[in-house]
């Protein structure tokens, strides 16, 4: 049959229209009939044509669109035969050229006979699309578990905040314990002392040379005592420094240079001592909205930890210092030519009481100190970079407003 069909349609007589009356002759040439068809087939056909375009023009632009080949088959095959179909039968009114008609009409049957077929191996799929208000109840489910895990999050935070203030609190704790626990073991030793001369005294049994050794004895006890105690004071200080004051006492518009040579003078007799040379490059024109005296515990803080470690077997060294802004941030790059950090010490840096060197008086709190300061007052954050057998550098990078002093981020303690 299909070849019968094939044949028919490229004979002469199928597109003949010689024996053919055109359709308005059913009208009888009626004006208000024939012309309310026509317009009508032409509307429609403009009508399905103008889905076409719309069709076509919906599935380029959306890649993500699932079987594609499906939305051009139903909305611009179809209606693009469909479109033409009408307005040929526009045609006929006049031209009975039934055969094309007829074809056009076979090429939307087969097409619409496709697309019935497949529309229901493809509805399954589409069933499963999610309606807006499926979309709407999973939206409200995703926030609310959002929520939960924002709420969890921040209950770990805090915790961790609780964990690491009671690690520091242990920390400075045990620190303490000790220049104490020396200090009263000088102080009972200096009461026992004292007790027993006292008796020999009121007994007349006390020589000159039992009151000499008292004298020196009370000497070295003191100067254990203070020793210790100013060592117990300064761990409080440090542990003060570390929790970090938010106050904004002392904000105020100052000179990043100006300030920053002002605190390198201070520190110039621990510098010559190491013979030290230090170098700083600094705009004029920059200032900063803040506490200077956050920047003076951070840059002596440094300066000491590079004098300390970094030139701790040398008398001569090296500290470059830039200060730049860069996109409303002040960075500032801090170099020493020192012995280094070594790799299994550098991810321990900026933790509390981490220090190399227990016996000799340090209580590692110094970098923590510096680290605090910048990421919680500053609201920046600072970066070790290790140079090996070259040195040590720090930069630091916190936001700031050099314009009219209106910062963010207000630093004190």
């Amino acid at each position: 049959m299909l070849i019968i069909w094939a044949l028919s349609m490229t004979s002469s007589s199928f597109f003949d229209n010689s024996n053919f009356m055109p359709h308005g002759m059913c009208y009888l040439w009626q004006p208000d009939i024939l012309w309310t068809s026509v317009i009508s087939d032409v509307l429609t056909g403009l009508a399905y044509f103008s889905i076409t375009a719309a069709v076509i023009i919906f599935v380029k632009r959306r890649h993500d669109l699932p079987y594609p080949w499906f939305f051009l088959l139903a909305g611009s095959v179809i209606f693009l035969a469909c479109g033409t179909s009408h307005l040929i039968s526009a045609i006929v009114i006049w031209k009975p050229i039934y055969g094309i008609s007829s074809i056009v009409k076979a090429i939307t049957a087969v097409t619409s006979v496709a697309t019935g077929v497949a529309i229901w191996v493809i509805l399954p799929f589409f069933l499963k699309f999610p309606s807006p208000s499926m979309l709407e109840k999973k939206n409200r489910e995703l926030q609310d578990s959002l929520d939960k895990l924002n709420i969890a999050q921040m209950s770990l935070v805090e915790s961790e905040k609780m964990a690491s203030l009671g690690g520091l609190v242990a920390g400075v704790a045990h620190e303490i314990n000790t220049p104490l626990g020396i200090a009263i073991t000088a102080v009972s030793h200096l009461i026992d002392t004292t007790n027993t001369l006292s008796n020999d005294f009121l007994t007349n049994k006390i020589t000159r040379n039992e009151f000499s050794n008292y004298i020196e004895e009370s000497k070295i006890s003191t100067n254990l005592i203070s020793d210790n105690l100013n060592r117990s004071a300064n761990l409080v200080s440090n542990f003060k420094l570390v929790a970090v004051d938010q106050s904004n006492k002392n904000l105020r518009l100052y000179q990043v240079k100006k300030y920053t040579n002002k605190i390198l003078s201070s520190l110039q007799p621990v510098l010559k001592k190491k013979h030290c040379q230090l170098t700083l490059e600094c705009d004029d024109d920059i200032t900063l909205w803040g506490d200077p005296s956050v920047l003076t515990q951070i840059i002596t803080n440094l300066v000491m930890n590079s004098i300390i470690h970094g030139f701790e077997n040398t008398n001569k060294g090296n500290i470059d210092i830039e200060i730049t802004e860069i996109d409303q941030f002040l960075v500032f790059n801090y170099n020493d030519s020192g012995s280094g950090i070594k790799a299994e010490h550098k991810e321990k840096i900026f933790e509390p009481f981490f220090t190399t060197r227990r016996g000799k008086g340090s209580c590692g709190l110094g970098m923590h100190i510096v680290f605090n300061l910048v990421t919680q007052s500053l609201k920046g954050t600072i970066d070790c970079i290790n140079k090996f057998d070259n040195g040590a550098q720090f930069i630091l990078k916190f936001p700031f407003d050099s314009r009219d002093g209106s910062t963010t981020t207000p630093a004190s303690h």
